[in-house]
């Protein structure tokens, strides 16, 4: 009950973070590209036809390939409560590959839809 009540005082606090600074994200460890690959972002949408909320998530596909190649899926959806267009959720998937554990990752394919480990 106590967690609870902490969490009910603290929310104006949290919303005001998240209004003034127009995203909340959080970090993946050990993927490649982190910046284009959060864990969770959560941001405003306030254009001239849109209004809403977009939720970005990713994950490692196939629970990780291997230590030299990995494809991480990107979700993104948008809770929109003011909008000209249709549905604008989209699923992509980033592949990448290296040639040992030292080596950079270099982008190996890119496509939208859902991650196949087998592609």
């Amino acid at each position: 009950m106590l967690v609870l009540w902490f969490t009910l005082l603290l929310a104006p606090c949290a919303l005001f973070y998240f209004a003034a600074n127009r995203e909340v994200r959080l970090w993946h460890r050990d993927v490649p590209e982190p910046h284009a690959h959060p864990l969770l972002l959560l941001s405003l949408v306030s254009e001239m036809d849109d209004r809403g909320l977009r939720i970005e998530r990713s994950f490692v596909a196939g629970g990780g390939r291997s230590t030299t190649a990995t494809c991480i899926e990107t979700n993104v959806r948008f809770l929109l409560w003011q909008s000209q267009s249709d549905n604008q959720d989209v699923n992509y998937c980033d592949c990448y590959q290296r040639e040992n554990e030292e080596s950079a990752w270099m982008l190996e394919s890119a496509y939208s839809g859902h991650c196949n480990p087998d592609q």
